[in-house]
């Protein structure tokens, strides 16, 4: 089971994506440029946010996924913090996408909660390779 699909569209285009151009736009004006540690803030948690979606959406580790989801909304949260700290309207508008990933992490881990393997067992929370098995994780650079 996954939740649908088209939820996370809509929140990501129409609430999240506004929520941080508006927020980002009074940091870049209260700082005069980009180069700042409160938007590398935010570079850091779309980073972490980056690498979650792989885990999740791509290798299907919902084990892993479910500690991964906890990174990417720790990583909100400091980022929504560094914002407030230099235009608190900026921090609390950065801040209103947590409410999100809060909801986000309980659909996560009810997925992982849900689904289990050919053995009735859940996903590992860690990152396993199984021994004589191919990894999930590819990595195009370097390919042939």
């Amino acid at each position: 089971w996954t939740p649908p699909g088209v939820v996370f569209p809509i929140m990501w285009l129409l609430i999240i994506a506004p929520l941080r151009a508006t927020s980002s736009t009074f940091v870049v004006d209260a700082m005069g440029g980009y180069l700042s540690l409160p938007l590398m803030s935010l570079m850091l948690h779309l980073t972490i946010g980056d690498i979650w979606n792989t885990i999740n959406n791509t290798e299907k580790r919902f084990g892993t996924s479910v500690v991964g989801v906890s990174a990417v909304w720790a990583s909100a949260l400091h980022a929504a913090y560094r914002y407030y700290e230099v235009d608190p309207l900026a921090g609390q508008l950065l801040g209103a996408t947590a409410i999100w990933l809060t909801i986000a992490s309980a659909l996560i881990f009810q997925t992982w909660r849900l689904n289990v393997d050919e053995n009735g067992e859940k996903a590992s929370l860690l990152p396993t390779k199984v021994v004589g098995e191919e990894s999930v994780t590819k990595f195009s650079w370097g390919a042939k």
